[in-house]
């Protein structure tokens, strides 16, 4: 929303604290890096995602990002500007995306059988990304609980009926899946 102060409370998960999470994640993975971020710049989700992975990654010298690419999260935009990376002959071991979407379009590598090579980021969770995992195609993502923002906004216009105070910002926590968790959340569905 442009202008906050209309709402009475804003309910997302903590983009920011997503991006740490698995910024700490990949800094105990890769000690060294060349990085593509697969960006949406115009979301304030994606640029707290990118923020808090970046703020992290950038603490380690040999960690180098190498391209910032804008995607808008959107998998039919990453993987065309992903290959154009590839045909261009950037020099890159990782890509970290804002969004699962974006990851999605590790397809790009796959076409170029370089899977073995790179290693994909990124965040929500989504069935696709789960069973990438799964698979060792993806190495994270940070889950998200759409349940629990639901079950929380529910609750916030309850107590707004009722003439009570709510917080005006209200971050739900967010959850590293790897290889080595990936079947507690399942790959069937979201959180």
């Amino acid at each position: 929303i442009a202008e906050e102060e209309l709402a009475d409370c804003t309910i997302t998960s903590d983009n920011y604290q997503a991006g740490v999470g698995i910024g700490t994640y990949f800094i105990s993975q890769c000690p060294g890096a060349r990085v593509i971020l697969m960006t949406h710049d115009t979301a304030k989700s994606g640029r707290d995602r990118i923020q808090g992975f970046v703020d992290v990654v950038s603490q380690k010298p040999d960690i180098t990002i190498v391209e910032r690419v804008e995607c808008d999260g959107q998998l039919e935009i990453a993987m065309p500007r992903l290959q154009e990376l590839i045909e261009d002959g950037v020099q890159f071991d990782q890509v970290f995306c804002l969004n699962d979407l974006a990851s999605v379009g590790v397809a790009a590598l796959e076409e170029k059988e370089m899977l073995n090579q790179v290693g994909v980021y990124g965040i929500d969770a989504s069935p696709d990304s789960k069973a990438l995992i799964k698979e060792h195609m993806m190495q994270a993502t940070m889950a998200q609980f759409p349940s629990k923002i639901g079950e929380e906004a529910a609750n916030v216009i309850y107590r707004l009926l009722n003439d009570e105070q709510v917080e005006k910002k209200i971050r739900i926590p967010v959850e590293l899946v790897t290889a080595g968790n990936v079947d507690e959340y399942g790959i069937e569905r979201w959180q």
